[in-house]
């Protein structure tokens, strides 16, 4: 017997050992990559206010570094993610789509969690024009890229409008937010702008521009999922407590951004120079324009019109083959 509960010790000390060897395996630092906008403040509050190393805590890690490294768009993004510079990625819902649709089988990126659903508004400075209908190939209606989600809608709403989704790419020039912000409230250079957050905000104070269309309409009613965290599967697979911990993080910064939005519009103003007040970035994220959860929504409608476009070369079977099993039942379709 005691020769029996002596091996049964050593048994316990060596799955002991075992156990804090397999967290203590698990980095200790994070390398995100970030993009600029509200879009993506669900990191930038989980950072800032120390949520992702209080998550990792509470996985049994000993605590979590994160690192922001900033970038401007989701090819860069991507580019970094494969070459290993960083471990995670925001990207928007197209990029982390295309990713996803380009890695299968290979470095295989997916997601982690979503960041923001958001709305997505056509507006025009010509009284005339009521619907997409009324726009001429002289009335140019302004998106950030041509492979942005501003686009694809825009040709889901050319298919609906005029039978034909192509017709979309004769009426599109591809500007920044901010230069077709300005451009459509000169009243010069374009017709029409397809706009988010917080340029929404500042085309509805101008009286000489109107919304002629939501993408809602264009979704059944719902929103989309604006943009994810997205990372490789070997590093998710080697560090499985971080991956959660950084999922939970996401989850409670949604919460603190829906639950404190002052506090949340102070962390992003000190993360980025822009010309918006405490009050007004506040008034932002209460609005209804965005809805800050890690839980993905409208994934299947949007890849499939990114399929019928020719931006994928395969429809995931469900909106979890674009995410990590750690996001478990939560609403994607």
């Amino acid at each position: 017997m005691p020769k029996r509960i002596a091996v049964r010790i050593l048994l316990l000390i060596a799955c002991a050992f075992a156990s804090f060897g397999a967290s203590a395996a698990e980095v200790a630092k994070v390398r995100i990559g970030l993009q600029y906008g509200l879009t993506y403040l669900p990191v930038v509050v989980a950072q800032s206010a120390g949520l992702f190393d209080k998550s990792a805590k509470a996985q049994g890690l000993p605590g979590l570094e994160v690192e922001l490294n900033r970038f401007s768009g989701s090819t860069a993004m991507n580019e970094a993610l494969l070459s290993n510079s960083i471990d995670f990625g925001t990207l928007g819902t197209a990029g982390a789509l295309i990713a996803w649709d380009k890695t299968r089988g290979r470095q295989q990126i997916k997601s982690i969690g979503a960041l923001t659903s958001i709305t997505y508004a056509l507006y025009t400075n010509r009284p005339n024009i009521k619907s997409l209908a009324d726009f001429t190939p002289n009335e140019k209606i302004a998106v950030p890229a041509f492979n942005s989600p501003q686009a694809i809608l825009l040709r889901v709403a050319a298919a609906k409008a005029f039978g034909d989704a192509a017709k979309a790419d004769a009426l599109m020039i591809s500007l920044p937010h901010p230069d077709a912000t300005a451009a459509l409230l000169s009243g010069q250079v374009i017709g029409g702008y397809f706009a988010t957050p917080p340029f929404i905000q500042i085309l509805e104070k101008d009286k000489r521009v109107h919304e002629v269309l939501k993408s809602s309409s264009l979704t059944g009613g719902s929103n989309i999922t604006g943009a994810t965290l997205a990372g490789m599967q070997n590093f998710v697979d080697a560090n499985p407590r971080v991956a959660q911990a950084m999922l939970t993080g996401l989850e409670d910064a949604a919460k603190l951004i829906r639950d404190d939005p002052k506090r949340a519009a102070e962390i992003y103003l000190a993360s980025e120079k822009v010309q918006l007040g405490v009050e007004e970035v506040q008034r932002i994220l209460s609005d209804g324009s965005m809805t800050f959860s890690a839980s993905p929504e409208g994934i299947e409608a949007f890849a499939q019109f990114m399929l019928e476009q020719g931006m994928l070369t395969k429809l995931p079977g469900s909106w979890k083959d674009v995410f990590f099993p750690m996001i478990g039942d939560r609403k994607g379709s």
